[in-house]
């Protein structure tokens, strides 16, 4: 008797466990849907940037700056 009530106990625990890792791995798809859109939406490049940068590739020279704001004075001069 003792034996079955722990057979039992353990089956009810392990479906709990599998129950249990369905739903984390169908949240997990969710949290991977929301991270891809979030993503996509942070890396998008806005158009004048991309021109630049492919005429920075084009010329081939590179600068470097000491602060972000004399990079960006150069940016908003060469607009």
């Amino acid at each position: 008797m003792k034996l079955e009530m722990k057979e039992k106990s353990e089956i009810e625990i392990l479906q709990q466990i599998l129950s249990d890792l369905s739903f984390l791995k169908q949240k997990i798809v969710v949290i991977e849907e929301e991270v891809d859109a979030i993503s996509s939406d942070l890396h998008e490049v806005r158009p004048e940037y991309v021109k630049k940068l492919q005429k920075i590739e084009k010329n081939g020279k590179f600068h470097s700056f000491k602060t972000v704001d004399d990079l960006r004075k150069t940016i908003e001069v060469s607009d």
